[in-house]
């Protein structure tokens, strides 16, 4: 289940971008967290993209070590932490620690 959950996020991830910094995460639900990432990514320069992506899949695997396979204590710990911040604000909040 962790598998299905990181592929569709790294999938996301991929598809997504961030421009200004402007739009921000909305974990709500599943499928707004994955439209919001799309908007995201589409306005980010490629560097940016890249930390923003490592950025989200670490906060990903630290959840979920913290919580095993549960996907919804998984998606309930990606909204505590994301929902709302733009790709600036998680990059500096998550990346400073992945190099």
């Amino acid at each position: 289940m962790f598998r299905k959950l990181l592929t569709v996020l790294v999938v996301s991830f991929i598809l997504v971008g961030c421009g200004e910094g402007l739009p921000k995460i909305d974990a709500s639900s599943k499928s707004a967290f994955q439209e919001s990432m799309k908007e995201i990514s589409a306005t980010l320069e490629e560097q940016d993209k890249d930390n923003f992506n490592r950025a989200i899949i670490g906060v990903v695997v630290a959840a979920s070590f913290q919580v095993g396979n549960d996907e919804d204590k998984i998606q309930q710990i990606l909204k505590e932490k994301l929902n709302g911040k733009t790709a600036k604000e998680i990059i500096e909040e998550y990346g400073k620690n992945n190099p």
